[in-house]
């Protein structure tokens, strides 16, 4: 139902009551082209310390515990 009700109002994210010009759409709000690209250089390292860093803290809980794996 919230896919429908996104894909329904597509080009605005806050769709203005009074006038359709001012509401706030993806255009408008996303970021240049070199600010994604920063952020995705970004994302891909941090995700992997945040994989190995659940990987190490579950073993390490699992040892604890006397949990096989």
């Amino acid at each position: 139902m919230l896919a429908s009700a996104a894909f329904g109002h597509y080009p605005y994210l806050l769709p203005s009551i009074s006038v359709t010009r001012n509401g706030l759409t993806i255009y408008n709000a996303s970021t240049s082209s070199y600010g994604l690209g920063i952020g995705l250089v970004w994302f891909i390292p941090g995700l992997a310390l945040v994989v190995s860093y659940f990987l190490f803290a579950y073993r390490h809980v699992a040892q604890r515990l006397d949990i096989e794996m």
